[in-house]
């Protein structure tokens, strides 16, 4: 229960939590539950450790942050301001990363299945780079720049083959995955681009083997497999690339300690902590390791001698947002089931963190209003939709989460909850399922001063987009 206590922008006060100094239980009178909750302070000092890993090396660098992770334009607006760059992976999220004030030399466009719109768009907008998934997407992509008279900068997406370790739902790098090219085929896209260099601008490769990821090796084998894959590609056209995208995946410690009921692998997932202090030098401190450039020497001489210059990205943004941001819900039904088990209704559920229930995921509970009192007594946590899997634990029985949280005994209508770590895939996950109006945002700005940066939806806006048939009775 105490590992809440871990982050430092937290703290208890009056048996009332507090972040970054304010009280956010008080805040609910402001702005009602459920309601997110952001730090700026969390949000910039996470920026700032993966800008200081990175220079833990002498190689060139740039960070692009996920905005899918949380695309709301005041964040935008906020990791902008340190400096960062940003992908994009639609063309919903290019339009909002240049509302957000990024130029279109600072995104990335990823996508699988980037529609000729999409990719039109790009093109005519001028942005830095289009990761390229397929040889029938590079296809597109040449017709649609030759038909602008553009010239788009491309990079390709391999499969590192590589697993993430963490959740199924979140491996990227596999042959089995959606995402990316196997070997030939991106030999084969390699070459094409070259010999289309009027119409595409092949500037790097890039690769990505999930989120959450738990162990280091796997960071390494993938990094070493793309410099491999690149010296490769070099070795046989001769074409040299100026950058490498190792994507993102630096995982989140969701929970610090282990919790009753939340099984080993689970656990091990969730509590990964891995630094960008440890990822960073121990994947691309390999390029100046004399050892490793023999190693890239044997598939291609010449490349070694690009290593130095070569340009590396990365694109984190769970471990940009994730812990920057809480869930405050309220207790508004309480029962007693035959079985003992007492049920605390709140008004947060799939509708408004559908990772909980689609990935079976784990956000740590506390009780917000009530951290004065020891939290022992097991209660079961649902939410108001009218959906039996809108429970907050393993109500499809799959062994994945717990089946109680523990909270002070004799939690009443009213008192608050608060759920953590809950920045990352949240806002922008948010339906309005059970025609619950989308719930709001605040963030707390460095000075303390407590700003709404999403407002709370009303009922208007459950109709806004439909259209009336006019019928008569």
């Amino acid at each position: 229960m105490d590992g809440w206590r871990v982050a430092e922008h937290f703290e208890a006060m009056n048996g009332q939590l507090h972040v970054d100094g304010v009280n956010v239980v008080e805040g609910t009178a402001r702005f009602g539950t459920p309601l997110f909750i952001f730090s700026e302070k969390r949000l910039r000092r996470n920026i700032a450790e993966i800008q200081q890993a990175f220079q833990l090396t002498r190689q060139p660098s740039r960070i692009f942050y996920t905005s899918k992770a949380n695309s709301n334009l005041a964040i935008l607006e906020l990791v902008r301001s340190t400096g960062v760059d940003v992908e994009v992976n639609s063309g919903g999220e290019l339009f909002k990363a240049l509302e957000a004030g990024f130029s279109p030399s600072q995104i990335v466009f990823n996508g699988v299945a980037k529609s000729e719109r999409e990719l039109h768009e790009a093109i005519e907008r001028g942005i830095f780079c289009i990761n390229v998934d397929s040889v029938f997407e590079l296809e597109r992509l040449i017709d649609i720049a030759n038909q602008l008279q553009k010239r788009a900068t491309i990079a390709l997406r391999m499969v590192p083959g590589i697993t993430s370790g963490s959740h199924s739902g979140l491996e990227t790098g596999t042959h089995t995955s959606k995402f990316g090219m196997e070997d030939q085929a991106l030999l084969d896209c390699y070459r094409k681009a070259v010999e289309h260099s009027d119409a595409v601008n092949l500037i790097g490769l890039h690769m990505h083997i999930g989120s959450q990821t738990t162990e280091l090796y796997r960071y390494q084998s993938a990094f070493k497999r793309l410099i491999m894959i690149a010296a490769w590609c070099f070795d046989e056209t001769a074409h040299a690339i100026s950058h490498l995208n190792i994507g993102g995946g630096l995982p989140v410690p969701y929970v610090q300690h282990q919790v009753e009921g939340l099984p080993s692998d689970s656990f091990k997932m969730l509590s990964a902590n891995l630094m960008p202090s440890e990822v960073i030098p121990a994947t691309i401190g390999l390029l100046q390791n004399e050892d490793f450039r023999v190693e890239v020497a044997a598939v291609s001489s010449r490349f070694v001698n690009i290593l130095d210059s070569l340009e590396i990205f990365m694109e984190p943004g769970r471990r940009i947002i994730a812990d920057s941001a809480i869930l405050l819900t309220t207790v508004h039904n309480m029962k007693q089931r035959q079985s003992g088990d007492q049920w605390l209704m709140v008004d947060a559920g799939f509708h408004t963190l559908l990772n909980a229930f689609i990935y079976n995921w784990y956000y740590q509970l506390i009780p917000a209003s009530k951290l004065d009192q020891p939290a022992s007594y097991p209660y079961k946590i649902g939410g108001p939709l009218c959906d039996s899997g809108d429970e907050f634990h393993d109500s499809e029985h799959l062994h994945r989460l717990p089946d109680y949280h523990h909270l002070p005994e004799g939690m009443r209508d009213g008192d608050v909850l608060a759920l953590l770590n809950v920045g990352a895939y949240t806002l922008d996950q948010m339906t309005q399922y059970n025609g619950h109006p989308r719930t709001g945002a605040v963030l707390i700005r460095e000075n303390g001063e407590l700003v709404e940066i999403r407002a709370r939806e009303s009922y208007q806006d459950l109709i806004r987009q439909d259209k009336r048939l006019g019928v008569d009775d």
